[in-house]
């Protein structure tokens, strides 16, 4: 099966905006951007290329959540839901962001 298209919401952006500041902190927290770079490239990979066995199911069949370890993160959690054949992700946890 080719790969399928990934696309980042709206809402995962404004999620992300919530969790991590604009610019890296002087005491070491991560920037949005050093996620985008460093991070979210593989993670996109892994969900274009292997959806079903990099995901797992949530209580809503409709999501999937997606859970691995990052460059920035111990753990990074992305919700998903497949749009025909592309991936939407809309919802984005971190183990050590602050909030979740």
């Amino acid at each position: 099966m080719p790969d399928r298209i990934v696309r980042f919401t709206d809402q995962f952006f404004d999620r992300l905006d919530t969790l991590l500041p604009v610019e890296r902190g002087t005491d070491g927290v991560p920037s949005v951007t050093d996620f985008l770079l460093l991070d979210l490239p593989a993670i996109r990979d892994e969900l274009a290329s292997n959806f079903e066995d990099c995901t797992l199911p949530t209580d809503d069949p409709d999501v999937r959540v997606y859970v691995g370890a990052g460059v920035l993160f111990r753990a990074v959690a992305i919700f998903v839901a497949l749009d025909g054949n592309s991936v939407e992700a809309f919802w984005v946890m971190f183990d050590d962001a602050g909030t979740d």
